[in-house]
């Protein structure tokens, strides 16, 4: 006998990301935020962050890639010819806009009070260019509030 969770995972149905959110602070408290779809957790998109993307101009131009939103977020994010969405290179971020040709924008919030979770994120992340710091939290777990990566 066939169990349905069996038929579903050799279908490819079932297959789940740890959503989250990463945005950028800017010092007026302003948020810039974008999708992420894959290992959200803080202990491989905080750690990532938090050690390929702690300058500010790095942070920046992550946020920029990822109007669209982000795939899977990886220590690299130059991408280049041997790279795409379905054939992505090793350590390399792929994105939705640039790797796979998807329409999109970021989010604006008024200060992080205000961030929402509106695409089943588990995770947010915010990078103050004023503190030069990340800060992350939980939607239903801890920290709930915004706690130093």
């Amino acid at each position: 006998m066939i169990k349905l969770k069996d038929m579903l995972i050799e279908s490819g149905l079932l297959i789940e990301g740890t959503r989250w959110l990463v945005g950028i602070e800017k010092p007026s408290g302003q948020i810039v935020s974008a999708y992420g779809h894959w290992d959200g957790y803080p202990k491989h998109v905080g750690k990532l962050l938090k050690k390929y993307y702690r300058q500010p101009a790095r942070a920046q131009e992550l946020l920029k890639l990822a109007g669209a939103g982000i795939s899977s977020l990886d220590k690299s994010i130059k991408g280049g010819k041997d790279h795409s969405f379905d054939s992505p290179k090793s350590g390399e971020t792929v994105f939705y806009g640039r790797d796979r040709g998807e329409k999109g924008s970021h989010q604006k919030f008024p200060n992080r009070d205000k961030v929402k979770w509106n695409q089943g994120e588990e995770f947010a992340y915010i990078y103050s260019l004023k503190e030069k710091k990340w800060y992350y939290k939980a939607r239903r777990t801890n920290p709930q509030e915004w706690t130093e990566l």
